[in-house]
């Protein structure tokens, strides 16, 4: 992509926490009312929706924006499952300080 990349957590920016912790309320907040699975649908296509506006806006002109598609998707791509198995590996980690079950769960 031709213009700087955004923050990423490991730049320790207390703004990416403040905002991640704000859309995970928003998403918790929503479970009174809607199924998790739906709502982490919404919460994936909205980060989809977001960023591909952040890719866009970055360019100069559509030409640009096409030319950087390919390299946006896959950074974007890296990031997500990056960040996404970092998560599973502290739910795995923390799986009972997380989740409320039976507490005669197997580890």
């Amino acid at each position: 992509m031709s213009k700087k990349k955004g923050p990423s957590p490991q730049d320790n920016d207390q703004e990416f926490w403040n905002l991640a912790e704000t859309f995970v309320e928003q998403a918790n907040t929503a479970l009174e009312h809607s199924d998790p699975g739906k709502i982490g649908a919404a919460m994936l296509y909205a980060a989809a929706r977001f960023n591909a506006f952040v890719v866009a806006s970055a360019s100069v002109d559509r030409k640009e924006y096409i030319a950087d598609m390919d390299e946006a998707m896959d950074y974007l791509s890296k990031q997500f499952r990056h960040m996404l198995g970092d998560n599973l590996r502290d739910f795995k980690d923390n799986y009972k300080v997380y989740i409320k079950h039976d507490e005669h769960q197997p580890e």
